[in-house]
């Protein structure tokens, strides 16, 4: 046990302070301040010795003591001279370092069990420190790492982050969703870990973790790590689709046929492609036929001709102001069918001769021509038995149908009941249509004649009227669109419109259809009916007549006809009639 110099310094400040005091306690009041300083020590002793004997608080005990000590010290001080004073000092230093040592003494073993006690309570909190932290390593889960962003802008889009990481581990670095008319888009940025090839091939898991009831159509985005996918809630194609009249002014320009399954507008190009309309009845095939007939015949550089070969030629006649003739028996078939093909030969002629291999009606001076059949099954069935067995009329209309489109001449045809006979027997003619539509099939075997064996093809499969599907050049991949509705006031509408500025063919440079009658009079007589002013020969096609033959009956018709100025003949106007009446007295 050893003395530091702070327990020296703090034993030597109190004695040098009391002789201090004394020294000017003297310097003032003399003997007196000896009297009091010795008093006080008496009084500190007998406190001392009392507290001692009577074992009072040892603070007290110790602190009369040392008061004790203090004051006699003063005392003795104030009454002697510099020795005593300086003896004095000495005497009080000693005991207050004895003091000191007597406090450290009696207080070490004090200090040494606090110490040990300290000791303990920190190795106590040590040792519970590492309890609870074991304990927490036993009760607390493994963490679970940080995976990728996951959320986006909208639930769509978390959900295709979400279920792409899921079967994929893979982040998507970009994803952008919108909402359209009929469900929404998404355009998936992909990773370098994903092709898109894998994920198109996988996306039917993707839409079943998506768990949405609808449909998806993938795309291509303009990137090669791009993917579009389309999603369709519901049927859209549900709802009618109203007719809407285009402003189309040249025969190339598209037909507006309905929408697809976004709602978007579907356009197909009819120009130098023949035109194949299949389904069933009561499906929507005719209005189809209906609204690409009423967009064409409103075209200045375009006319339509008809072949309607049932009983009355019901779903043409109601076209015959849009028309430049209708062909509705087997002869008029055959007859319109002959002179496409001389039409054919002279454009030819035009073509080669202008240098040119397309026909454009602005250039080479003949209107576009549409010729629209309904029924094709049924031209089949008439025109190729009896007098034209040896020239039926599919073969006709087969070779037409590979020559004519160059020409500015098309087909659109309509058929409820495709075979192999209808399409040329031994030549699959349905080749040459490019354009295949067809409403719902009844019979699901016909398809094949439509559209082949391709899988995703099927007709048979649409559910409601107006529902149609769609391949050509640009409709590739099978998907359902619905057709515009054009009602039957909106078909009279159009076609009154239409028809009081549809321009016909002039005479002796038109299309002569022959005419029914018992007798030659009766055929002369239809043919001005039917054609208004006509010329001899076209007399002569029209009622299959010879010259004589034709002019005989002329006379015999007259005064009910009469030879124009313009050296045609025409039956006279029945207001001629009237006035000749009135003016007779």
């Amino acid at each position: 046990m050893k003395l530091t110099r702070a327990d020296i310094a703090t034993s030597l400040t109190t004695p040098s302070i009391v002789t201090g005091a004394a020294l000017i306690a003297e310097w003032q009041y003399g003997a007196t301040a000896a009297v009091v300083e010795f008093a006080t020590a008496v009084a500190t002793g007998n406190l001392a010795w009392t507290s001692f004997a009577k074992k009072w608080s040892p603070t007290l005990s110790w602190g009369a003591l040392a008061m004790t000590g203090a004051f006699t010290q003063a005392g003795v001080t104030t009454i002697g001279g510099i020795g005593p004073t300086a003896y004095a000092w000495l005497v009080a230093s000693a005991t207050a370092v004895a003091a000191r040592l007597v406090y450290k003494h009696h207080t070490r073993h004090d200090d040494l069990k606090l110490d040990m006690e300290s000791a303990k309570l920190q190795t106590l909190l040590i040792r519970q420190q590492m309890a609870h932290h074991a304990l927490l390593q036993k009760t607390t889960p493994e963490p679970v790492q940080a995976g990728p962003n996951l959320t986006g802008r909208t639930v769509e889009e978390t959900r295709l982050r979400t279920v792409v990481h899921e079967l994929f581990a893979a982040e998507l670095p970009g994803c952008t969703v919108e909402r359209t008319k009929t469900g929404w888009t998404a355009v998936l940025d992909l990773p370098v870990n994903l092709d898109r090839d894998r994920l198109k091939t996988a996306w039917s898991k993707v839409a079943s973790g998506m768990g949405v009831a609808g449909e998806f159509m993938l795309e291509d985005g303009a990137l090669t790590n791009q993917l579009i996918a389309r999603f369709i809630d519901g049927d859209p194609l549900s709802t009618v689709i109203p007719y809407e009249r285009t402003s189309g002014t040249r025969f190339t320009d598209p037909v507006l046929l309905g929408v697809d399954r976004f709602l978007n507008p579907v356009w197909l190009d009819l120009a130098y492609n023949h035109t194949l309309v299949a389904g069933s009845s009561k499906f929507g095939k005719s209005t189809l036929v209906r609204s690409i007939a009423v967009q064409l015949a409103d075209r200045p550089d375009t006319v339509l001709y008809g072949i309607d070969l049932k009983p009355g030629a019901p779903e043409l006649t109601p076209m015959l102001p849009l028309l430049q003739d209708l062909a509705a028996t087997p002869e008029q078939a055959h007859a319109l069918l002959d002179w496409l093909k001389a039409e054919l030969a002279e454009r030819g002629e035009i073509l080669a001769a202008a240098g040119d291999q397309e026909w454009d009606p602005a250039k080479h001076g003949r209107p576009a021509i549409w010729v629209i059949e309904d029924e094709l099954a049924e031209l089949v069935r008439q025109g190729d038995d009896g007098p034209w067995k040896k020239t039926p009329a599919s073969k006709k209309q087969e070779s037409l149908l590979a020559l004519m489109r160059f020409a500015g001449m098309h087909f659109l045809s309509a058929t409820q009941q495709p075979s192999r006979k209808v399409f040329g027997g031994t030549t699959d003619a349905r080749g040459n249509y490019a354009n295949r539509l067809s409403t719902r099939m009844n019979d699901a075997d016909h398809r094949r004649f439509i559209f082949g064996n391709t899988p995703g093809w099927e007709p048979g499969k649409l559910d409601q009227p107006g529902k149609f599907l769609l391949q050509s050049p640009v409709h590739q991949q099978p998907a359902p669109y619905k057709g515009m509705w054009l009602t039957g006031d909106e078909f009279k509408a159009e076609v009154a419109r239409i028809g009081a500025t549809t321009v016909r063919a002039p005479v002796g440079k038109r299309l002569i259809l022959p005419v029914p009658g018992a007798s030659n009079q009766e055929k002369v007589r239809a043919a001005l009916a039917k054609y208004g002013n006509a010329t001899r020969r076209e007399l002569e096609l029209a009622t299959a007549l010879e010259e004589r033959q034709v002019l005989k009956a002329i006379e015999g018709l007259k005064p009910e006809v009469e030879r124009t100025d313009a050296g045609t003949w025409r039956l006279v106007p029945a207001e001629a009639w009237e006035a000749q009446a009135v003016s007779v007295p």
